[in-house]
């Protein structure tokens, strides 16, 4: 039995084919100085190869477009092609050897990185530096096209072009020692619903080509060569979890009322186009968080007012009539946005980021808000949500550039929808206590808890040390998240929240209690969370959170909701630990 990150849900049943390119052996030696010139050409003409293939692969699936054209964009990227350069005609290493150690250079830098999003991306250096050695090379040492019908992938890392022809293979699931939850792979898997445990250690040095493995999507497990009884027992998992999905499924498309007539809207949060119909699939109602990080990662220039039009159009296009929130960008000196030029900052989550970053260089901001309106006037649908505000100078600052942007646009000729709202993440306790002044000034709320929890605990969630000290039950987080609320609903406006409590149906009561409008989580979280609220009373919810208020440990405060919860829904027992694990 091995462990790894229930990335996308399922169980599957069937024989392991090992893919690991990390076996593959590639040129390594030093070049005369006259063949310089000759191994920059060999280097260039295999880039130019690269391209044609994954452009190839992107017409014959056009619905996974956006994740492959970031792909495209990196072989183009100064950082890779000139580090390599560099490597050749400085240390005169062979075009193997000196693409191998700038793809080595830019994950070091990934590595670095305290946010897991883009942590993440480092991947996507290797699969794009992969794809250029294996036509510098003419060989493939992935063996992608040998896999089998029905099998089960196991190998060190997937490319999001491998899942997309794998997916076309049919194959029934996939095992990766690396990755996580919001990997482009695990984003892919979802989306084209093959099974899928990603982080899973050493699983390519344990499974054997041909073994028989059980593979757990929900619960992140991975059974090498199970005995009978194994198999049954997961034959009975499966029967359960199908029993309890297809209960889920009826509810789909049912807005989400409690019983006493309390409408909670249900949305999504994506990051590209491809995640949408998964999420409506699920019963998402709209996207509550369009993260636009994704468009500046590892590019040698920023994207113009045209790339972010685009992007933000193929997200309300995807979504049809239905609402989105668009983020400006959340960047800072530990992001990968090579072309913004930020010094290091000893602390970067406390530095120069978000909107602070936006109107220190308000060109940069000024062109992502003009795509943003001119996407959204064209549909007229969408909102703009503005992150890391924590003043009401910040806000009305940042709100005065929009305004500009829109006079300016609609003075060139281009129609500017004005029904556009604007709406600011909660995510500071400085913007906790000033709610009040902040709702004077913007249309909407967004309570962010991924980094107010964060920051109001004083814990890194990615440092092992501290990370059991995250806790959404903590009093002060739950007084913080009153305060905010409250504040909403004294100025009128709409709150939402839109951080990965919303995807946990143990907290879905609490969040009901505190008096959001909306939650946005990932979209196969909808159908689980749904399912809670639909059977919690509004009322029942406001007096458990008045209980939970009165506690002085996170600990009471949890025993008090799981025993609220398991009072009122007896059978959400199985579901909570789905979620639990999944």
């Amino acid at each position: 039995m091995l462990e790894g990150i229930g990335a996308s849900p399922g169980v599957a049943f069937g024989h392991v084919h090992l893919i690991d390119r990390r076996r593959a052996t590639h040129p390594k030696f030093h070049i005369p100085e006259q063949q310089a010139a000759l191994e920059v050409q060999r280097l260039l003409a295999a880039v130019t190869e690269a391209r044609l293939s994954l452009i190839a692969l992107k017409e014959r699936a056009p619905d996974h477009s956006a994740i492959l054209d970031a792909h495209l964009l990196m072989m183009e990227d100064p950082m890779l092609l000139d580090g390599a350069r560099r490597y050749i005609t400085d240390e005169k290493r062979c075009a193997e050897w000196a693409l191998r150690s700038a793809v080595h250079d830019i994950r070091g830098r990934f590595d670095a990185l305290g946010d897991a999003y883009f942590r993440e991306r480092r991947s996507d250096v290797d699969f794009v530096g992969d794809r250029i050695l294996s036509a510098m090379t003419n060989t493939d040492s992935g063996r992608i096209e040998a896999a089998p019908k029905d099998a089960v992938v196991v190998a060190h890392d997937l490319s999001p072009a491998d899942t997309i022809a794998l997916s076309k293979r049919k194959v029934r699931a996939i095992v990766t020692e690396v990755g996580g939850a919001t990997s482009h792979t695990a984003i892919l898997a979802r989306a084209l619903d093959i099974p899928a445990v990603l982080g899973c250690a050493h699983v390519t040095e344990r499974a054997g080509a041909g073994d028989l493995v059980i593979v757990d999507g929900s619960a992140g497990e991975v059974v090498l060569e199970p005995d009978e009884a194994l198999i049954a027992r997961y034959h009975g998992v499966a029967d359960e979890r199908a029993l309890l999905f297809a209960a889920l499924q009826r509810e789909v498309g049912q807005p989400c009322v409690t019983p006493d007539g309390r409408r909670v809207g249900l949305l999504a949060n994506i990051e590209i186009p491809e995640e949408i119909p998964a999420a409506l699939a699920s019963g998402a109602e709209g996207v509550g968080l369009y993260r636009s990080e994704f468009l500046y990662v590892n590019r040698a220039e920023l994207p113009n007012e045209q790339a972010h039009a685009e992007a933000c159009g193929a997200i309300l296009d995807a979504l049809g009539d239905k609402p989105a929130t668009l983020r400006t960008f959340d960047i800072g000196s530990d992001k990968m946005a090579k072309a913004v030029k930020l010094p290091r900052e000893h602390n970067p989550a406390l530095g120069l980021r978000a909107c602070r970053l936006g109107l220190a260089r308000p060109p940069m901001l000024r062109t992502q808000l003009r795509g943003m309106v001119r996407a959204i006037s064209a549909r007229q649908r969408g909102s703009i949500l503005l992150p890391m505000i924590g003043s009401v100078e910040e806000l009305v600052a940042v709100r005065e550039i929009l305004d500009q942007e829109m006079h300016q646009l609609t003075a060139e000729g281009v129609p500017v929808w004005r029904g556009l709202k604007v709406g600011v993440m909660i995510e500071l306790p400085a913007a906790v206590w000033i709610a009040d002044e902040l709702a004077r000034y913007c249309d909407f709320f967004s309570v962010g808890t991924n980094d107010l929890i964060q920051y109001s605990l004083g814990i890194d969630r990615g440092n092992e040390q501290v990370a059991h000290l995250y806790q959404p039950l903590h009093p002060g987080v739950l007084r913080a998240l009153e305060h905010a609320v409250g504040a909403a609903k004294r100025r009128g406006i709409p709150v939402s929240l839109c951080g990965e409590c919303a995807s946990d149906p143990a907290l879905a009561p609490v969040l009901l209690g505190l008096g959001f409008d909306a939650l946005s989580m990932p979209g196969q979280a909808v159908p689980r969370v749904r399912y809670v609220l639909s059977r919690f009373r509004f009322d029942d919810a406001k007096a458990l959170l008045a209980e939970c208020l009165r506690q002085e440990r996170a600990r009471d405060v949890e025993a008090l909701v799981t025993d609220a919860v398991q009072r009122a829904i007896p059978q959400a027992i199985a579901l909570l630990r789905d979620a639990a694990h999944g």
